[in-house]
């Protein structure tokens, strides 16, 4: 097993649950459901828009929300395995 596995899942792991926790289900209730950490890349919801808000609601999946969350997830990645390597590592 490389010596990047074991921080990587980590860092993904963390990254998963993070998204989880601050992602909100709340479409079934007239609410919206948004995904993702930092930036929201989904918005969802079953409630009644007026049609001539659905523009400003911004409902549906946003890809450069998605990249850049992508994007934070690389840095976590590096990071985990930065502290891995530097700090955890037994010689």
């Amino acid at each position: 097993m490389s010596m990047y596995t074991k921080p990587t899942l980590l860092a993904i792991a963390v990254f998963i649950v993070t998204t989880l926790l601050y992602s909100t289900f709340e479409a079934e209730s007239d609410g919206f459901t948004l995904i993702g950490f930092p930036l929201t890349f989904n918005k969802y919801t079953e409630g009644k828009i007026d049609p001539s808000d659905i523009g400003l609601a911004h409902i549906g999946f946003n890809t450069s929300n998605f990249l850049l969350d992508m994007l934070v997830l690389l840095v976590f990645v590096w990071g985990f395995n930065f502290i891995w390597i530097k700090y955890l590592k037994k010689p």
